[in-house]
């Protein structure tokens, strides 16, 4: 019926929760393993072709030197 051989007054701690895991990993360590994951994949493609990502600024024509005025 009754188990008199425990202590008195001592209660099991509960479980804790159990946090729901991606692959066997917390959601924000997941998260945020897919963001570098992906910063690094667009550094590499910056890399390898930067007209992908064309600049703003327009190339500045190369100096030449002027031709020479005719002489009269």
């Amino acid at each position: 019926m009754h188990n008199h051989e425990h202590e008195h007054g001592h209660i099991p701690p509960p479980d804790l929760p159990q946090h729901k895991t991606y692959i066997g990993f917390r959601p924000h360590i997941f998260i945020g393993g897919l963001v570098l994951i992906a910063i690094l994949f667009l550094y590499l493609l910056l890399l390898v072709r930067p007209s992908l990502w064309p600049s703003s600024a327009q190339p500045t024509p190369s100096s030449t030197p002027a031709a020479p005025a005719p002489a009269n």
